[in-house]
């Protein structure tokens, strides 16, 4: 099975495991590509991104059956705002999102594991920080040695040059267009170190969904659907 995906237009969308495709924003595709998407087979798209940013990009399956809006961070939690503002890495931000959205994510991989038959798909705006962790926890999930989720989540920046760079150009002010440069690579010591967090802190990927509902069963029967390729 080809790891990326060739939907026109498509922005870093790959899978992750055979049934869990991570993406950008959906909204770049064209509508050959929405078609191409829909025919895939996918069964689930969870849109991680709030909703102010889906007035700014409107999601194109919205209204679909296949269709949820999730969004990861919690609107005006506090203790998240803070962590994020003091972060100095993305680890920083991912071990915030770990401490303070744990029900944010029980949600989505609840949603992945009631969703129809076929693969899921998960993606926020580029499809590397907010999806990067939701996949990264799924892989660890899966039992995928944490070098090869490390890659993984490193590979975006294959894929995000020409979307960064443009980014890059909408930011007049040098300080803060450095501070965005810093934040989009993608290093792999960054998801390494947010996966130890969840040892030392959360007890790892089960005990942290399973303090937020999501059981062992549950779990159990997820990671057998996301090993497996099938179609609905």
């Amino acid at each position: 099975m080809p790891k990326t995906i060739p939907w026109d237009a498509a922005l870093n969308a790959r899978h992750a495991l055979p049934g869990l495709i991570r993406s950008g924003n959906l909204s770049f595709l064209s509508g050959q590509g929405r078609r191409e998407l829909l025919a895939s087979g996918v069964s689930r798209i969870i849109d991680l991104r709030n909703r102010a940013e889906r007035e700014i990009d409107p999601a194109p399956f919205a209204g679909r059956p296949e269709y949820l809006n999730l969004p990861l961070v919690p609107y005006r939690n506090q203790a998240l705002d803070h962590a994020s503002a003091d972060a100095r890495s993305n680890a920083d931000f991912y071990r915030a999102y770990l401490d303070h959205a744990g029900n944010q994510l029980a949600a989505v991989f609840g949603a992945m594991h009631d969703s129809p038959p076929g693969p899921s798909l998960v993606h926020c705006h580029a499809g590397k920080d907010r999806t990067g962790l939701v996949v990264a926890l799924a892989q660890e999930l899966c039992g995928v040695p944490r070098e090869q989720i490390a890659a993984d989540y490193a590979e975006s920046d294959q894929h995000l040059g020409q979307f960064y760079a443009g980014q890059l150009k909408r930011k007049p002010d040098p300080a803060k267009r450095m501070r965005l440069a810093w934040f989009q690579v993608s290093r792999p010591e960054d998801m390494v170190a947010t996966l130890e967090h969840l040892d030392a802190g959360l007890g790892g990927v089960s005990a942290c969904l399973g303090a937020f509902g999501f059981g062992l069963s549950e779990q159990e029967k997820l990671a057998e659907r996301l090993l497996s390729s099938a179609r609905g």
